[in-house]
């Protein structure tokens, strides 16, 4: 029986994820900005966000140079203009999942409101997608998303991203499938083990 118990904690330990949240701060000085090149993507807590252009930053709350200011949302955040395609990814190159997000629109923008497709990448190598369309402020936005190996961002014009709430998964984890056989499989070890020694 004490084995029993071992290997259940031990598969429902090893299947756990670690949650993280992705929310830019103390990164920009007060009232400042940080660029993000293609060549020295953002990292945080584990995470990449990769730019495909120079036109991405973390910016601080306090920064309004050139009218930016990311609608609706109170702390430090990511902007990117519809020049850049944004990847998120594990910089452990493992899965993650991310569970939900807060979207808008950068003030700066040169339209009243932004459409933002989001692409989901499975590790299975199928995909989801999330289109947000006419986002006029920090949107919270709920997806739900489990195996992924990236996510893409892609806006209709400039755009602020924060408070990603993000798992990253480790590759040893077992599948719902595999731990019940894992299970059966020491139930049947236990069972032969005690008509054994009987």
């Amino acid at each position: 029986m004490k084995s029993l118990v071992v290997l259940l904690v031990s598969l429902f330990t090893v299947a756990t994820a670690n949650a993280t949240l992705i929310d830019f701060e103390d990164v920009a000085a007060s009232e400042t900005r940080v660029v993000y090149l293609p060549s020295t993507p953002y990292t945080e807590e584990g995470f990449v966000l990769t730019s495909t252009h120079n036109h991405a930053a973390v910016i601080d709350v306090d920064y309004s140079t050139y009218g930016f200011n990311f609608v609706g949302n109170d702390t430090d955040w990511f902007g990117f203009s519809e020049y850049n395609t944004v990847t998120l990814t594990a910089d452990s190159g493992s899965s993650f999942d991310l569970s939900d997000l807060v979207l808008g629109i950068n003030a700066y923008a040169s339209s009243s409101s932004i459409d933002v497709l989001i692409t989901g990448n499975l590790f299975s190598g199928d995909t989801l997608v999330s289109n947000q369309t006419n986002l006029t402020t920090a949107t919270f936005i709920n997806l739900e998303w489990t195996d992924l190996v990236s996510v893409v961002f892609t806006t209709s014009n400039d755009a602020g991203l924060d408070n990603l709430n993000v798992f990253a998964t480790s590759s040893a984890e077992v599948s719902a499938p595999g731990a019940f056989a894992i299970i059966a499989l020491g139930l049947v070890m236990i069972g032969f083990r005690k008509t054994r020694n009987s």
